[in-house]
């Protein structure tokens, strides 16, 4: 039994909220409260919080989508099973530094709204651990009292990677991200778990549209929708890691069988007043994933090309194993028709019909 003190148990605690092991909500008083830095943490603290953080990241990224058994590229070849299954051991380790010592220290001592913050640690010095820890903080304080402290605001999350490809529309206007470190080594195998949140995550964003009604916030989130997936798609195409994107197959293919009227995505849209070529831009924006997916289309085409003794053979013949799972043609074609339907100067489209009547 090790013994702590006030503070390094309101830490834990704090800890344990941001890895999910319990509610948020029972962890806001202790992050909005203020204390006194100590000067050093006990070496029993320190055992906890590294058991904490091995065994909590563990089962996060476990339950979010490494338990599945499913077919990865590892080089030139093709591995099947789940994430420890596929990956040796000792490449998946999760390595933390002393800066997530200093953002739990920081979260617990101080308000996030409090200026200047007192944990400024540089992109470059976080490790693949520090950086997961600060996704799962994020993702549990985005909705919560904390918003209101502007944690958005911290840079260590903005440039977030795992952040900005689950949370779009949470880092508007900011400039694009290089995802390129996240296309190899234990990063890449993080994002193989995370395949099925984010497909999760990319259909919640596509059906708030549903809802929006001023045209100037579909825009908005449109052009960060779009940032996002380009940056994420030129990454993979550089690593050549197709099978990276896969979520995106899955987001689409919910999408169209949930919705098949193509005003689903324009239906809730106000144009009372606006010029056509702004109404053009909202349209487009409503349709950014669905016209994004002509560029998977793009890879597959690519990888019919592909012989057995050329470079990225296994790549190509898993991405067209996965595109012939989710009936990648059918997917197309849905798209396609749908964007051709909502675009405002196409023949035959809702809105050039709306204009004729």
């Amino acid at each position: 039994m090790r013994s702590v003190s006030r503070f390094e148990a309101d830490l834990l605690r704090i800890l344990h909220a941001l890895l999910g092991r319990s509610p948020i909500e029972g962890a806001w008083p202790l992050i909005a409260a203020r204390r006194e830095r100590p000067t050093c943490l006990s070496r029993g603290a320190v055992e906890l919080v590294q058991d904490t953080l091995a065994k909590g990241c563990v089962w996060r990224l476990a339950s979010q989508g490494g338990w599945l058994a499913d077919r990865y590229l590892r080089g030139d070849r093709v591995v099947s099973g789940r994430l420890w299954e596929r990956t040796a051991p000792e490449e998946l380790g999760l390595h933390f530094s002393r800066d997530t010592l200093g953002f739990l220290i920081w979260l617990t001592a101080d308000h996030p709204a409090d200026r200047p913050v007192r944990w400024n640690a540089g992109e470059r010095d976080l490790t693949i651990g520090d950086r997961l820890l600060l996704f799962y903080a994020y993702e549990a304080m985005r909705n919560s009292p904390a918003e209101e402290a502007k944690v958005r605001e911290l840079p260590q999350f903005a440039r977030n990677a795992l952040a900005r490809l689950a949370f779009p529309d949470d880092f508007l206007g900011l400039p694009e991200l290089d995802f390129s470190p996240w296309m190899t080594g234990p990063d890449a195998c993080i994002l193989e778990a995370f395949q099925p949140y984010l497909a999760a995550r990319w259909v919640a964003l596509d059906r708030q549209k549903f809802a929006i009604p001023e045209p100037r916030r579909m825009i908005v989130l449109g052009h960060a929708q779009e940032s996002t997936l380009t940056a994420f798609l030129d990454a993979i195409d550089r690593a050549d890691r197709p099978d990276l994107a896969r979520f995106l197959l899955a987001a689409v293919s919910t999408l169209l069988r949930e919705v098949r009227d193509p005003r689903a995505w324009i239906s809730a849209l106000e144009f009372e007043g606006l010029r056509l070529a702004d109404r053009a831009e909202a349209y487009r924006a409503a349709l950014t994933l669905l016209r994004a997916f002509g560029r998977l289309q793009e890879w597959e085409r690519r990888a019919r090309g592909v012989g057995y003794f050329d470079e990225g053979y296994a790549a190509s013949q898993l991405w067209k194993t996965l595109w012939e799972a989710h009936d990648g043609e059918r997917l197309c074609g849905q798209s396609d028709q749908i964007v051709r339907a909502v675009d405002p100067l196409g023949p035959g489209s809702l809105s050039g019909a709306a204009r004729e009547a």
